[in-house]
């Protein structure tokens, strides 16, 4: 059963983190690098078998490496403000899309602990919903915009060039610049979200034959006939879907009219080859990611930094290709979605796998923990994983997720998982689904009506949390605020395939989530 307070693990001993040589100890550098839309089962270090990740694959290898880690949301927004607050967000506010508004100033996120405690703190993200004005600025000395960008104009390309490059050198310019005293770095990448725009050279690693110009002019010549003379064929439909989340083929004029071809020829975009095409992109993604990636894993592990700085690799969450009949992310409460990248390296414990499962709430208190600053820390739902870094099994927990909300449907979809088992509730139904992630890890048989006493234990887990994160709306957090999506927003938001033409209604103000009604 979930409660307000867990019990903590002991504090690591301040000699694990100390400075070689005798020199006077200091507090650990911290640095989170949170890469957007990344599937483990996507990395050779979690099994797969492509050659996307050999950096990552290597800072696994001296890492402390969680197997079953679980987001608390399926989409950017309220993932990111969870891991930074340790809130879920039906009590952070966060929650709602496409216009989730502004976090609460009540809530302490990690950046404003350490800030309290002498960090120079900044981020560097690549923009999105990852931008400092949902929130995620709270505590930062420095987080700027991308280059080019002002508040009411967006002038990036978020399809090509890619912000990674950039991105990845203000940063390094900025550990050069404070490597000598306690820093916290947060680092973002929308890379490998949609649409996937790797460089021609990374795909042709899955696609040999791939050529970039040829299948532009291709796809030109087939939207420009369906636009002028109204004419396509199944070959046109496919090309088109197949580059929807290439380069957004499909989203401007050439939409109107095309879904119902889809539904005359048949074409579906689970089917086969779409999704193979999109998996090589998404592949190709990471691989491209992975390789800029080395030159910020080269400068943190030099001796000057190494010795004395915790790196987190995380994720906020998956992505679908399709396993549940949904591609991308936000609605799915399943593995493909809800399962994230998360690896911890911290001087004084030794590279490890750890099975249990845990969620990107317990970030927070664990680097805090790490740091030594677990004292001061505020009112937090995860725990800490420092005995799981220690080569100690954790205490069975549940984990809660929510999925995407949006204003005329909110608090439609939560899941709560337990070790071997996930609960699925929907709000709207009033129905609970589950599922067995030992025996059937693809989530595909629905077996709740074997597993009654199962079913019922964690619809009780679900109704006890929706009972603490009434308190810690009261004690941790406030409504959210209202932030309107500017013109250069809702702009940024398009390129990265988060809405259509049609603007967001902001006469709605934010709210916080309706708590499940789940019976008694």
């Amino acid at each position: 059963m979930p409660r307000l307070g867990r019990t903590l693990a002991l504090p690591l001993l301040l000699g694990a983190l100390s400075l070689q040589c005798g020199e006077a100890q200091r507090p650990p550098n911290v640095v989170v690098i949170a890469l957007d839309t990344l599937r483990p089962d996507h990395l050779g270090c979690y099994g797969h078998a492509r050659g996307t990740s050999p950096n990552l694959d290597r800072f696994a290898a001296n890492s402390v490496v969680f197997d079953n880690a679980q987001s608390a949301a399926p989409w950017t927004a309220p993932s990111l403000l969870s891991l930074m607050t340790s809130l879920y967000p039906s009590v952070h506010g966060v929650s709602t899309f496409p216009d989730p508004g502004a976090m609460s100033e009540r809530v302490t996120t990690l950046a404003e602990v350490l800030k309290s405690r002498g960090y120079a703190t900044a981020a560097f993200t690549d923009g999105g919903y990852a931008k400092r004005q949902f929130g995620l600025g709270q505590g930062f000395d420095l987080y700027p915009l991308n280059e080019g960008d002002t508040p009411d104009e967006h002038a990036s390309n978020v399809l090509h060039p890619s912000r990674l490059v950039p991105n990845l050198e203000r940063t390094l310019r900025w550990v050069e610049e404070f490597k000598d005293e306690p820093f916290f770095l947060f680092f973002h990448t929308y890379e490998v979200h949609g649409p996937y725009r790797p460089p021609e050279a990374d795909l042709q690693a899955y696609r040999p034959d791939y050529r970039e110009r040829e299948e532009h002019e291709r796809l030109v010549a087939v939207i420009d006939r369906w636009l002028e003379k109204r004419e396509i064929d199944a070959d046109g439909v496919r090309l088109i879907l197949k580059h929807k989340e290439h380069c957004n083929a499909g989203n401007g004029p050439e939409q109107e009219g095309l879904y119902q071809k889809l539904n005359e020829f048949g074409i579906r975009t689970s089917d086969a080859d779409i999704m193979d095409f999109w998996r090589d992109l998404y592949d190709a993604e990471i691989r491209h990611t992975d390789r800029e990636l080395a030159r910020l894993f080269e400068r943190l592990e030099r001796s000057d930094l190494a010795e004395n700085t915790i790196v987190v690799v995380v994720s906020d969450h998956g992505e679908g290709f399709g396993e549940h009949g949904y591609v991308g992310h936000g609605n799915a409460l399943h593995d493909e979605a809800l399962r994230v990248v998360l690896m911890m390296r911290a001087p004084g414990f030794a590279a490890r796998r750890v099975s249990d499962v845990v969620t990107s709430v317990d970030v927070m208190p664990t680097v805090l923990e790490l740091a030594g600053a677990r004292e001061a820390a505020p009112a937090l739902q995860g725990r800490s994983v420092v005995p799981a870094l220690r080569g100690e099994t954790l205490p069975l927990a549940p984990t809660f997720s929510h999925s995407l909300s949006r204003k005329d449907r909110e608090g439609r979809q939560w899941s709560v998982r337990e070790g071997r088992w996930r609960l699925v509730w929907d709000e709207e139904k009033q129905m609970a689904t589950l599922f067995d992630v030992e025996s059937d890890p693809r989530e595909l048989a629905e077996v709740s009506a074997a597993n009654p006493k199962v079913t019922e234990r964690l619809l009780g887990l679900l109704r006890a949390q929706r009972d603490i994160d009434a308190t810690f709306r009261e004690r941790a957090s406030g409504p959210p605020r209202s932030y309107e999506l500017s013109p250069a927003d809702i702009e940024e938001l398009r390129k990265l395939g988060y809405m259509g033409p049609e603007a967001p209604d902001p006469s709605a103000a934010p709210r916080w989530l309706p708590l499940p009604r789940l019976g008694r």
